[in-house]
């Protein structure tokens, strides 16, 4: 028998996605638009989706949805229709069916829970087209681009949060001879029961940031409002942020005296790019509003500006190629600092590297030699020289300053040392130098830490394999790190081995690193408090209805002491 759908959409494949294919009255135009986004993303239409991970099934959707889900099983119990509900990402997280032959079936085309329904994955489909539609609708048969689907139709609406943002998608199935348009009413009506039990649960936070987000912003203006947890964004300003940024940015936001005024300029590390914010005192604790703008646009001064990276460019620039010295604690990125300064010296070789050692292990001469030679050397640890070494540390700079003042070498000295822990001798010898650029223990400079996240898996995960959830990273950025870059590359190193899934997750985490307080002061109260909760979740194994109980509080009430001490684990709220 002919199928006019299937063959409009190997005619969209022949002609190419350039080409005019008319479908009037064969596909609606939502149809072909997501045609066109399945065959620009090389999806598989040959079989079932292959994409699985490990799905959070105690999430804020699952949990407002759950009890939806279940009512509603029971009364499309004998028709043949499944439910299906995926997660912001595609990934399905919950299925309702009663006929166990259904479930089989169902299970031979990988339509269970953890299997990737995004248009990205299997291409159109009612859970991941809805998303990105942004409306309901009713997919049939060969309007599937998954040919594994096209046996089966299938109504899908999106579910959004209070504030407007897509959360998840709810389709109910089944195969095409018993369904029937009526479905798409029927779904809307569940989405929207899912979205009255999330609005219940919502906090008030979460409309005093959409307030703020209708109130500040525009379509031309990249703008983004955001607050600890959550983040709303118009199209312009997406391309700004992500976790790291989100997570960066909170920290110097919240770090900033806000007491001269409701304003602060900021400029972003590494980058031209400016940030107006706007501290918002509405709801039950104070959030921002950033305006991003280009700084080659800017015209005013950007003098006294916080900065979110660790190097100063201009002062960089300014001692590059010639002798740059790097002081700050061990462990805290002292060579990289010193490395990153010397890049700025276009057509430079990796310089040699030579470690300052406590005993009389240093080849000054050999450091000298390649020095006069025209050879970039960098000279780690020079806080561990020790005294006998004075005089070999003092004529090397000397020498060094020398030549360069005559103009007789063009090679770079660059020292990374700790005065702190210098010898009297050997720091009276450093402060003939004015560090060029000073690092600090990560304790002091949090927002550091989502960069060096992201430069350590770069190193150790190179496949890319691993990525961090917002609620770990912020997990990351509370934790005080007392072996500065050191631990932190150790723990990723061993998350990266051991964690299967692709996302860590803070369930992942170290215990310690789980439960690391909040930066911000906590009273005598609030400590104790925090304490009892933890002992509570260990005592019911992470159970939080069991933790509750144990406490003598409501399950509502527990969820907002997590979030309040950071011990929040719901990858869903970020």
């Amino acid at each position: 028998m002919d199928d006019p759908v299937r063959e409009a959409r190997q005619e969209l494949l022949r002609v190419g996605l350039l080409a005019d294919v008319s479908t009037d009255g064969v596909v609606s135009d939502h149809i072909l638009r997501s045609w066109r986004r399945s065959i620009s993303g090389s999806v598989d239409s040959a079989q079932p989706s292959q994409r699985f991970e490990d799905v959070d099934t105690d999430s804020i959707l699952c949990r407002a949805a759950d009890p939806v889900l279940d009512r509603w099983q029971n009364q499309l119990a004998d028709t043949g229709t499944s439910l299906f509900l995926s997660d912001r990402g595609g990934s399905i997280v919950a299925r309702r069916t009663s006929d166990s032959s259904v479930r089989r079936k169902l299970d031979r085309l990988h339509a269970a829970e953890g299997f990737d329904y995004s248009e990205d994955s299997i291409g159109t489909n009612g859970l991941g087209t809805s998303m990105v539609e942004r409306r309901a609708l009713y997919i049939r048969g060969s309007e599937h681009y998954s040919d594994a689907l096209a046996t089966l139709a299938c109504a899908a609406a999106p579910v959004c949060t209070p504030t407007g943002v897509v959360i998840g998608s709810i389709s109910l199935g089944g195969p095409i001879e018993i369904a029937n348009p009526l479905m798409l009413s029927l779904t809307r009506e569940i989405g929207q029961q899912i979205e009255e039990r999330l609005r219940a649960a919502s906090r008030p936070q979460d409309l005093a940031l959409a307030m703020s987000f209708l109130r500040f912003t525009n379509s031309k203006r990249p703008t983004v409002v955001m607050d600890h947890e959550s983040i709303l964004s118009n199209n312009p300003g997406l391309p700004y942020v992500n976790v790291s940024s989100h997570v960066a940015l909170w920290e110097v936001l919240n770090a900033h005296d806000w007491s001269s005024g409701g304003s602060a300029r900021i400029r972003l590390d590494g980058s031209a790019v400016e940030v107006m914010a706007r501290r918002v005192l509405d709801g039950q604790r104070a959030h921002y509003v950033l305006h991003f703008a280009d700084l080659d646009d800017v015209v005013d001064t950007l003098a006294d500006v916080p900065d979110l990276g660790q190097l100063a460019t201009a002062q960089v620039a300014a001692h590059a190629g010639q002798l740059i010295r790097v002081d700050g604690p061990s462990g805290s990125g002292r060579a990289t600092a010193a490395l990153d300064a010397r890049r700025n010296r276009p057509g430079s070789v990796e310089p040699e590297q030579f470690i300052a050692s406590s005993v009389d292990q240093v080849q000054w001469l050999r450091i000298a030699e390649l020095l006069e030679s025209g050879t970039d050397v960098l000279l780690r640890r020079v806080g561990d020289v020790i005294d006998s070494n004075a005089d070999h540390l003092k004529r090397l700079i000397a020498d060094h300053q020398r030549s360069l003042a005559a103009g007789e070498r063009t090679s770079t000295l660059l020292i990374t040392s700790c005065s702190e822990s210098a010898t009297d001798r050997i720091r009276e010898i450093l402060d003939e130098v004015e560090p060029t650029v000073r690092t600090h223990a990560l304790s002091r400079s949090p927002e550091r830490i989502p960069g060096l996240v992201k430069s350590i898996l770069h190193d150790v995960d190179p496949d890319g394999r691993h990525t961090m959830s917002p609620a770990a990273l912020q997990a990351f950025v509370q934790w005080t790190w007392p072996g500065n870059i050191g631990e932190l590359a150790g723990t990723l190193t061993t998350l990266v081995s051991t964690v299967r899934a692709p996302v860590i997750e803070r369930k992942h985490l170290p215990q310690h690193i789980q439960q690391a307080p909040p930066r911000r002061h906590l009273s005598l109260i609030e400590s104790a408090e925090r304490d009892a909760i933890i002992k509570a979740l260990d005592a019911a194994k992470g159970n939080k209805s069991e933790a509750a109980t144990l406490l003598g509080m409501g399950r509502t009430t527990l969820y907002r002491r997590l979030r309040r001490f950071g011990l929040d684990d719901d990858e869903g709220t970020l």
